[in-house]
């Protein structure tokens, strides 16, 4: 009769292996950005041997389990390693925290080629780790011959007949280990390894936060914490199987001496308790067996290591959970050796303390492991924060009490041009020259050559406002030579007008080039920018800096007052545009250096679908649907079609369903009309990005819904091509 495999155990000690493995494959490819072969054994070895420990054999049943849960927690790991490397490299999801991007990162574009290599490296740790799984499959399900001839033996003792079998002459007395006394120790030390296990784990999926909100970098400090805290926590684990999980060993006095006896080498039993009483007998007479064939220096049919003699026992130390005692080995030498207290009526050297019943509980290793993580975790934490000092100390100053390299100019004048144009972008009302040339966002003074750009953001404050004004003062350029702020008081802007700050910084470059960023923010968190850049010989710098003051002071800030915790409300029609059907919202970036929000056109909807981090929005009325968001890029064709390679990857295109795209170069606009399938339902749908900010494009995908288009439809279309400044006769027909 095989010994009772416990399958629930089992399950739980192969998932606790499991995890233990998928953390040390985690660890491994971000310290050497790889995977090995050690990643795999370390989760073949962790899950059979928690499965065998805990279920205290390993059957077919357990093997399928084991295996199938290696594979998810192999998918798991890599996944993990996928979102970190992704959340390191791709600035579109650097905002977001650990679980965002687990769940999320996989439907944005920049990530597809990351993606698809960790693909391929998953098959790769499923080789390895199907490699560490073969030697610990052969050896511990392999049988014996001998054990047929037991199985035939316990079969006749089972049917009420006498074993053919002669009875073992010797006489011993068997100290079988007995799991109940040892329990305080398992349930301590168990406790705390899982409660160390959870807090790493939660550890490493809450490092972006940390990183947000302790304004530093988790890199090399922080891992080498996480890794090095495994020690106590192994130490722990350890202790478990030290003291615990000993089913197997059993110790015997006969001819006068005292042997150690490991039953699953010798007949494949993990736990002598589980064995109904034949069974027990059977396996007494076969250790019997073996000690007279030792004895009479008989070939042993037993394993190497399954019989120990314990010859020449001295006490080494006692205490309250087990018995130290030394031995001579073979060589001559001694070998120290711990024998718990889980073995009734038994002391392995006279003079020592019998045990009594179960042990008390064993605190202690778990309180040293957890000060031990403590200040493994502490002291990588404070590498990581002097790593980020000393990085910082090369970054450009962005405190307007650091000095100005040259003095402040407090009394800017202001240039009035003879005519001026009236412009509203963002809901935010301004004037410049009329004989500046204008196109999306961006303004020419034909006569100087210098270029002005505008940009705005909500939910700001006046440190946000800082940061933007500061944003290009690079210090590390080999082209920087200084910079000026207009302004320089104990507060970071001047006032301006009632209810608004502002103040303007000129970037000075040695080839000649001067780049300024002026800035008004609104006491409702309103911020407007506007940035020139020229060179000293084309206008002089006084000159440009009385262009922007007058632009300052004709801002009217006209929107919403927008927050985190009121941002996704305040869709409205844009009365300031005279909108019937098209309304303002607003989404979340940090793109530019800190939090804010700003604003989209989309068709107006009550109830407006936000991602999860606010960072996109998706509308639908009257037939027309509108995805709006925010993405960074080369140019506008490059996130054009990468947007266009997610609708292949999530539906059908049609192969003849996609047109030439349509690129300005000089404006940075690009268009692309796609025809795909979604739900059965043939959809037109026309990706439009145009570029916002340096490097970052918003990009709208705008779909028609034959299924729900009604009479409102064409006029919302055409007000919303208006705004957009597009034609889309594929779409117009959609309602003819």
């Amino acid at each position: 009769m095989k010994t009772k495999e416990r399958v629930f155990l089992g399950i739980l000690g192969a998932l606790l292996g499991s995890i233990l493995g998928s953390v040390s494959i985690v660890l491994e490819n971000q310290v050497s950005n790889t995977f090995s072969l050690i990643g795999g054994v370390a989760m073949a070895a962790f899950t059979l041997q928690g499965y065998i420990q805990l279920a205290g054999r390993l059957s077919k049943k357990g093997v399928a389990i084991s295996l199938v849960l290696m594979a998810v927690m192999c998918a798991l790991a890599n996944q993990v390693n996928c979102t970190i490397e992704i959340m390191e490299t791709v600035e579109a999801v650097q905002g977001m925290d650990f679980l965002e991007a687990f769940g999320r990162f996989e439907e944005l574009p920049e990530v597809q080629e990351i993606r698809s290599w960790y693909d391929g490296q998953l098959l790769l740790l499923y080789l390895f780790t199907l490699c560490g799984s073969l030697l610990i499959l052969v050896r511990s399900l392999w049988k014996p011959k001998k054990e047929a001839r037991r199985k035939a033996v316990l079969e006749e003792a089972l049917l009420g007949e006498e074993p053919e079998e002669e009875k073992p002459e010797l006489q011993g007395t068997l100290y079988p280990f007995r799991k109940a006394w040892m329990k305080p120790v398992r349930v301590s030390a168990g406790g705390a390894a899982v409660a160390l296990l959870v807090a790493l784990v939660a550890l490493m999926m809450l490092m972006p936060r940390l990183e947000e909100r302790f304004q530093i970098r988790l890199e090399f400090g922080m891992i080498l914490g996480i890794f090095l805290s495994f020690i106590p926590l192994m130490w722990i684990t350890l202790t478990i199987t030290r003291y615990c999980n000993v089913f197997q060993i059993l110790y015997v006095r006969a001819a006068g001496r005292l042997w150690r006896v490991n039953l699953m080498k010798l007949c494949r039993v993990g736990d002598w308790e589980t064995l109904p009483p034949a069974r027990q007998a059977v396996v007494r007479d076969d250790i019997l067996w073996e000690l007279e064939n030792i004895l009479n220096d008989d070939l042993s049919a037993c394993d190497s290591g399954a019989v120990t003699e314990l010859r020449d026992i001295q006490a080494e130390k006692e205490d309250r959970w087990s018995w130290t005692i030394s031995y001579e080995t073979d060589s001559g030498g001694r070998k120290k050796l711990k024998i718990p207290k889980g073995y009734p009526d038994f002391v392995p050297v006279m003079g020592m303390e019998r045990a009594e019943g179960p042990t008390p509980y064993r605190w202690l290793p778990g309180l040293a492991a957890l000060v031990l993580t403590v200040v493994f975790l502490g002291g990588g934490f404070a590498v990581d924060s002097w790593r980020t000092s000393q990085n910082e100390g090369d970054a450009p100053a962005r405190d307007i009490h650091d000095l100005p390299e040259e003095p402040a100019l407090p009394d800017v004048p202001v240039r009035v041009p003879e005519t001026a144009t009236e412009f509203v972008i963002s809901e935010i009302r301004f004037q410049i020259d009329r004989e500046f040339q204008y196109s999306r966002r961006r303004f020419l003074d034909g006569e100087t050559g210098t270029s002005y750009r505008v940009y705005t953001q909500y939910g700001v404050d006046a440190a946000d406002a800082w940061d933007t004004l500061t944003s290009q003062i690079h210090s590390d350029d080999p082209l920087y030579d200084r910079f000026q702020a207009v302004y320089s008081g104990e507060d970071l802007l001047a006032p301006l007008g009632e209810a608004s700050g502002y103040n303007i910084v000129s970037v000075y470059r040695t080839d000649g080039t001067i780049h300024h960023t002026a800035a008004a923010l609104s006491d409702t968190g309103a911020l407007f920018t506007l940035e020139a850049e020229h060179t000293q010989a084309g206008q002089s710098p006084e000159e440009v800096l009385a262009n922007l003051m007058y632009t300052l002071e004709s801002v009217r800030f006209e929107g919403p007052e927008v927050t985190e915790e009121n941002y996704q409300t305040k869709i409205h029609l844009s009365e300031i545009r005279n909108c019937a059907y098209m309304a303002a919202a607003y989404i979340k970036t940090d793109h530019f250096g800190h939090e804010a929000f700003v604003d989209v056109y989309v068709p107006y909807s009550d109830a407006p679908i936000y991602a999860p981090e606010g960072r996109a929005i998706r509308t639908e009325a009257h037939g027309l649907r509108v995805y709006a968001s925010i993405f960074p890029g080369e140019n506008a064709k490059e996130v054009v079609e990468a947007r266009q390679q997610v609708l292949a990857s999530t539906g059908q295109i049609y192969e003849d369903g996609v047109d030439d795209q349509t690129y300005r170069e000089d404006l940075d606009v690009a268009c692309m009309l796609t025809v795909y399938e979604e739900n059965g339902q043939k959809r037109n749908a026309v990706l439009y990005a145009e570029s916002m900010w340096e490097g970052y494009y918003l990009l709208r995908e705008i779909t028609g819904l034959p299924e729900q288009i009604d009479e409102e439809y064409l006029p919302l279309l055409k007000e919303l091509e208006g705004i957009f400044g597009l034609t889309m006769p594929v779409l117009e027909q959609l309602g003819e």
